[in-house]
């Protein structure tokens, strides 16, 4: 047997298992939730999703559904008052059960001839995991894992093609050249922060919130941070909009199944990057910047959100700046 074809049986082995791992925990320990809901994040590049700047190149489409809970464990609870800043305040926690696909490809996906050599490759990522939060009023933390596969059993050229197909678009050329099957792992810790002081102390319609964190795995290493501002009504002691890459959990099971709340919001992040998989072979920019505009409405239990993200280049050849639109939906029961 080949090295790719270990590569190619193990990465699939363990996106199975994983998978079965994370629902088989759920239903075991349902007896202890206290709150739940469900998440479901859909980016995409396409005109359909932001038609004042359509691109359908490089990150070009991203699902994710999440399965979000307050169980009652153990383990949890030590995590909620482990190396705290303000142990003194209550201490919410939240676990979230992921399932995701990105989709990559290169420029000119449907016409070969006018793609460059200096490119990205096509490219599928599935991943399943899990992630736990804890949270005080003014700070939240993010740790999660995320275990899958980049190769062929990302099942993402069918899932373009079928796209592609259904809403009548040129189909993608070139996917028999992906990259080939292989393990994905990463590990993230992010910090989310309501500032107090100052001029950005928060107001009865406004606030500002901090985030800052890491990556490290075989898809993606970096260091990131930035800021979000919000501009809206009952805004309470919630975290900002979600996101894929930073999820929702107790911000959306915070709030008030009876109550409403809305805002406008800006983001503003850089990275650092030391990796990132899907620009391997390419002169990778060591710092990156992206820009997200939006809106969040929640009517009692349904919350709904749109935004557009703007990337600086995120390689040297890179012949234009990417962005995408993404749609959230969320459901607390």
């Amino acid at each position: 047997m080949k090295v790719g074809d270990f590569d190619r049986i193990s990465g699939r082995n363990v996106l199975k298992k994983s998978t079965l791992f994370l629902i088989l925990f759920t239903m075991l320990a349902g007896y202890g939730f206290s709150e739940d809901a469900v998440s479901f994040y859909l980016e995409n590049d396409s005109r359909r999703f932001k038609p004042n700047h359509a691109t359908d190149r490089h990150y070009t489409h991203g699902t994710k559904f999440v399965y979000l809970t307050q169980p009652d464990w153990q383990w949890l609870e030590g995590f909620s008052q482990w190396h705290f800043a303000d142990v003194a305040q209550p201490v919410d926690t939240a676990v979230g059960f992921f399932l995701g696909q990105n989709i990559y490809t290169p420029d000119h996906a449907d016409d070969p001839p006018k793609r460059s050599d200096d490119d990205m490759v096509f490219a599928g990522w599935l991943y399943t995991g899990m992630f736990a939060q804890r949270a005080t009023d003014d700070m939240l933390d993010h740790l999660e894992l995320s275990v899958g596969v980049i190769g062929p059993s990302s099942k993402a050229k069918q899932v373009q093609k079928f796209i592609h197909d259904l809403v009548n678009s040129d189909e993608p050329i070139g996917w028999d050249e992906q990259l080939a099957d292989e393990l994905a792992v990463d590990l993230t810790l992010m910090r989310k922060q309501r500032l107090q002081g100052g001029w950005f102390a928060p107001t009865k319609s406004t606030d500002f919130i901090a985030e800052y964190g890491l990556t490290v795995g075989s898809v993606h290493r970096h260091l990131q941070a930035g800021i979000t501002a919000r501009y809206g009504f009952n805004l309470a002691n919630t975290f900002g909009p979600a996101r894929m890459a930073l999820p929702s959990g107790i911000s959306t099971l915070r709030k008030d199944k009876t109550a409403s709340c809305g805002y406008l919001f800006a983001r503003a992040t850089g990275k650092a990057v030391e990796h990132n998989r899907f620009l391997t072979g390419l002169d990778e920019e060591p710092l990156v910047a992206e820009f997200q505009l939006g809106v969040a409405y929640q009517y009692k239990k349904l919350e709904v959100g749109y935004s557009q993200t703007f990337f600086t280049q995120e390689f040297e050849e890179q012949s234009g700046k990417d962005s995408f639109g993404a749609f959230t939906l969320s459901w607390k029961f």
